[in-house]
């Protein structure tokens, strides 16, 4: 949380129902229910929830990354039963998960302004702004979150209540690295942000272009990147662990807890294992984790228990974590091997981790061990190091450059960025034989002897450009309009490709790109004397015409996650007294992804 005045600190909510004396500052993502349906307890709270056994309640938890479908499919092929049925099912989960935080919010900023006993929410100028994973590539899922987020109450509470999706994950965690980070950045310094959180893991490869410490900037070398593997995946491998050890003796299940392997991986003690594991002061060879929900006298030599502590070795702890590393190492080369094909000589000096996964002193080592002794050529001498505050690390850097964007005017931390998809406009051109060569043409209502091409694609930006967050993509129209005719709305229509730029299609007849959505641009109210009016005499052999021009831009804002449009008309941004420009998505077009 953030307020407007410049340079205001950045204030952390903290007081989450059922988080007193707990280490963790991130909200879990779990809800669960009543067995009628109802919500019985959420976040913090699901902790002390221990009647699911005799009272019927259902726990739902990591529900956020099913709301993508290729995501969701890999893990009932994976066989998790948490999982929901389908995204329909995920969206409700997240719906409620939000509308939960969105209550508590409320109430502490209504606390904490005096506003609790007399109301003036609905009053305050408020934004709210949400990150999204990186992994998530196509618009469909972003729709989605953005229907969601309003659902949950998020921006729709007040006129001067706004809730937008911003950056990446990955670009969110680059952004608090350059701000809060110790290191003396120099201009030109590039450094790999890696964000390995609960369910993902992102990276973003940026490049210091202004190193002033109150104003920082940095530019994305290549399009930020994420794969499925974070701390989520630990957790599942432990409870395979102890699943396994309880297969080897059937006749034990009677004597535990329902659920008992998913108990073990929520325990406090395998968390601060999970968290400690690697650090120095923390190694052990054999590693207890008590047991929940027994007696303390219990003991299993079969199952490796001892007075209700179940031992693992070093070595079985280890072995839970070094698939994701090797994962995460995998993204890493690849994305050093990018730098080497394009040509790029340039020295990765810092890799930076965050996040759950990444704060782990285990996965530190691990990563500066390998490429220490299997240095790559453009990061030969890289130095690993933790950021500051890993858990919040993507909220601090959403709010870091939006606060630096209001302190400076319009200077974000991240100056420029790399688009993910070319993104283009269907328009007619006038015909050429050469150029439209079997293109579909039609003739000119007013003037009879020229032809325009059909269905051409002009491509305003092509995968791998920069793009400047403050310069949004114009395009131009001009529109004839007859002279009694009244007509002030006209479609448009978006598409999208995520081939490689020099293999972009020049019309719809070629294969390589499809339809995004329509957009229309609804100019109602500009009257006939705003337009450009044109006329030309008839002769012996043709008639005079007269009709007129109708000049606007549609404005299209590529953001990290998103894409967003506006209508300007005489050089200002066209706002009547209705929706100005409306966008329908299609449902194909906005599913599709990188191949």
């Amino acid at each position: 949380m953030s307020t407007r005045q410049a340079n205001a600190p950045i204030q952390v909510i903290n007081d989450w129902p059922g988080s007193v004396d707990r280490g963790e500052r991130k909200v879990p993502t779990i809800l669960i229910y009543n067995y009628n349906g109802s919500l019985s307890t959420w976040g913090f709270m699901c902790e002390d929830d221990d009647d699911r056994a005799h009272m019927g309640k259902t726990r739902r938890e990591f529900f956020k990354i099913f709301l993508d479908q290729e995501t969701l499919d890999a893990a009932h092929q994976h066989g998790l039963t948490q999982a929901p049925k389908n995204t329909g099912e995920a969206q409700v989960l997240v719906t409620e998960y939000l509308r939960q935080i969105y209550t508590h919010v409320k109430e502490t900023i209504e606390t904490q302004l005096g506003l609790r006993m007399r109301g003036g929410w609905s009053q305050l100028a408020v934004e709210f702004v949400f990150s999204v994973p990186t992994t998530w590539t196509n618009l469909s899922i972003i729709n989605t979150f953005k229907s969601i987020i309003c659902d949950a109450g998020f921006g729709s509470e007040g006129l001067r209540h706004n809730a937008v999706i911003d950056l990446t994950e990955a670009e969110a965690a680059a952004v608090a690295t350059v701000k809060q980070s110790a290191i003396m950045w120099q201009p030109g310094e590039i450094f790999l942000s890696i964000d390995a959180g609960g369910g993902t893991t992102d990276l973003a490869l940026m490049q210091i272009t202004n190193a002033d410490a109150s104003f920082p900037q940095m530019n994305q070398i290549s399009a930020v990147k994420g794969v499925g593997i974070g701390a989520s995946l630990i957790d599942r491998a432990f409870i395979a662990l102890v699943a396994r050890r309880l297969a080897a003796v059937p006749d034990i299940q009677s004597q535990l807890p329902p659920d008992f392997p998913q108990r073990m991986s929520r325990s406090h003690q395998f968390k601060t294992t999970k968290h400690k594991f690697g650090e120095r002061a923390y190694t052990q060879e054999v590693y207890r984790i008590p047991m929940e929900g027994v007696s303390h006298e219990f003991t299993h030599p079969g199952i490796g228990v001892e007075n209700a502590r179940m031992a693992f070795s070093h070595q079985e702890i280890q072995s839970i974590f070094d698939p994701q590393i090797e994962g995460v190492i995998q993204r890493v080369q690849e994305q050093l091997d990018w730098m080497k094909d394009q040509g790029l000589t340039q020295q990765v000096q810092y890799m930076v981790l965050s996040g759950g996964l990444g704060s782990s002193a285990y996965v530190r080592d691990m990563l500066q061990n390998r490429f220490s002794t299997f240095p790559h050529p453009n990061a030969q001498r890289v130095q690993i190091l933790p950021c500051t505050d890993p858990q919040l690390v993507v909220i601090r850097g959403l709010l870091l450059d939006r606060q630096q964007a209001l302190d400076t005017g319009s200077m974000s931390v991240l100056a420029a960025r790399v688009a993910r998809a070319s993104y283009g406009v269907v328009v007619q051109e006038v015909y050429s034989p050469t150029v439209h060569f079997n293109e579909d043409i039609r003739p000119d209502a007013y003037e009879p002897a020229k032809r325009f091409a059909i269905n051409q694609i002009q491509w305003l930006i092509r995968k791998g450009d920069v793009i400047n967050p403050n310069a949004p993509l114009v395009k131009s129209f001009e529109i004839r309009v007859g002279q009694n005719e009244g007509t002030r709305a006209w479609d448009s229509e978006i598409v999208v490709s995520h081939n490689e730029p020099n293999f972009l299609p020049r019309s719809l007849k070629q294969a390589g790109a499809v339809k995004l959505c329509d957009i229309k641009s609804n100019l109602s109210g500009v009257q006939q004397h705003q337009l450009a009016l044109m006329h030309k005499k008839g002769t012996c052999f043709s008639r005079g015409y007269t009709f007129y021009i109708c000049q606007f831009e549609v404005r299209v804002i590529v953001a990290p996650a998103d894409l967003r449009f506006e209508l300007w008309f005489g050089g200002q941004r066209f706002a009547g007294n209705h929706e100005p420009i409306a966008v329908a998505w299609d449902q194909n077009g906005a599913a599709t992804r990188p191949g």
